[in-house]
């Protein structure tokens, strides 16, 4: 796979480039997604991480470039991130026995449910592309707004004697914040209106997890719900994304 990545290279450097038409050009991009600092860290003693494991990310974009060198740039990207499953359980069971008594010997009536962090987003910014004879060198940086869908976690315990059981979840389901991305990409040509692009790109943003815990209980047929606790944590989210697509020149 390497060497055929390698020879795909050479061929595309091989042919010409020739001057970049000044007019609009769209790209499809998808590749994966890492997450770093707390956004990757699965530590369960701190309630602001984020449990994220290696996922994919998806980006349509257009530019309209001003001269040779500038161009304001918009972004639509997806992003989707599994979770750590034992981190964020343990996390979550550290919260429950705070409230609720718990015996190791019970933890099969444990029932822990968690989705993948997902998240849309809408940018907008310049890009400063450097034109060589054979390829195109961009840099972007852009600004705007980040639509996450939380992971969904619940937390469900259900005790032997079945009089009540407990439950922590998320009271809120999506999250909109301020999305900030750099990033570089490298461009080469395969015909007069196609090119292959690969790049590299940092992303910002974050979210903010609002929860609560209740406690139901059922006594002759009667049942009463109290909630023992609520809180919210805000999660920072960084990652780096490498992707590989192609441009269309209209």
């Amino acid at each position: 796979m390497r060497n055929l990545l390698f020879a795909l290279v050479l061929l595309l450097l091989s042919g010409e480039l020739s001057a970049q038409p000044d007019n609009w050009y769209f790209t499809l991009s998808m590749g994966g997604c890492w997450p770093t600092a707390s956004f990757a860290n699965a530590n369960p003693d701190n309630e602001a991480n984020g449990f994220a494991l290696k996922g994919f990310a998806l980006n349509i974009d257009a530019t309209y470039p001003f001269n040779e060198h500038w161009g304001f740039k918009s972004m639509v990207m997806l992003n989707s991130n599994p979770v750590d499953r034992n981190g964020m359980g343990t996390m979550m069971e550290n919260r429950m026995i705070q409230q609720v008594p718990f015996k190791e010997s019970e933890r099969d009536n444990l029932t822990l449910t968690v989705n993948s962090w997902m998240s849309n987003s809408m940018l907008f910014g310049p890009v400063y592309s450097i034109n060589f004879d054979r390829f195109a060198w961009d840099f972007h940086a852009m600004t705007g707004m980040n639509v996450t869908y939380l992971p969904n976690q619940k937390l469900l315990y259900k005790p032997s004697s079945g009089s009540w059981e407990y439950l922590q979840h998320n009271t809120n389901s999506t999250n909109i914040s301020l999305d900030l991305l750099a990033g570089t990409a490298f461009r080469f040509k395969v015909s007069e209106k196609v090119q292959l692009k690969l790049a590299i790109d940092y992303q910002a943003s974050r979210s903010n997890t609002k929860y609560e815990e209740i406690k139901t209980t059922k006594v002759n047929e009667v049942i009463t719900t109290e909630i023992l606790n609520s809180g919210n944590t805000i999660v920072p989210k960084q990652v780096v994304m490498a992707s590989i697509g192609f441009v269309y020149y209209l």
